[in-house]
């Protein structure tokens, strides 16, 4: 972190329940909120960092868990969780991209492009790569044949989940299987 204009008491931090007095806190705090302020626009970084420190001073447990900042041209968070969440709940059955565009209150084309840049890959890949992951778990942990498996992680056939499969990891599904019940 770049170095600030005044110096932060961590003491805060390290003292005892009720030693500390309100009004010291209150004051802490608005410096703190107040440097984030003038940061945010020249680094989001050591501004988010800043913020994290406030919330701690008012005892936000959650702090750790923030999301980071959203990748530039990305998705909110509150957008990359709630697709996340939906296919999650969804994969098994058919998506469309106009329903995740829709959740996320973007355009279709827009929504695109945004995943991309923060997910790294296009929502169909996405989508067939959670696929495939759930098809992996039964395929080890149940004896469940590879039709049924197909139809129960959202693939027409087990046809298209052995072309799809063989795409992301170079072997069909049965070798694939095979191979990780013999070792």
């Amino acid at each position: 972190m770049s170095a600030l204009p005044f110096q932060i008491d961590d003491s805060l931090h390290r003292a005892p329940a009720g030693a500390v007095s309100l009004a010291s806190q209150h004051h802490q705090l608005t410096r703190l909120l107040a440097q984030a302020m003038s940061l945010a626009e020249q680094n989001e970084n050591d501004a988010m960092d800043l913020i994290r420190r406030a919330s701690a001073l008012v005892g936000n447990s959650d702090v750790e868990e923030w999301p980071e900042p959203p990748t530039r041209g990305g998705l909110a968070p509150w957008q990359a969780r709630r697709v996340r969440r939906y296919i999650e709940k969804a994969f098994s059955e058919r998506i469309n991209i106009d329903e995740l565009a829709e959740i996320t209150r973007l355009s279709t084309s827009y929504f695109s492009a945004a995943f991309r840049a923060t997910f790294g890959t296009s929502p169909h890949d996405y989508i067939s790569r959670r696929r495939i992951d759930h098809a992996k778990q039964l395929m080890l942990n149940t004896d469940t044949p590879l039709c049924e498996i197909a139809l129960d992680c959202g693939f027409a056939d087990q046809s298209h989940l052995c072309r799809v499969f063989r795409r992301f990891t170079g072997q069909t599904p049965a070798t694939w299987r095979r191979n990780r019940r013999i070792a």
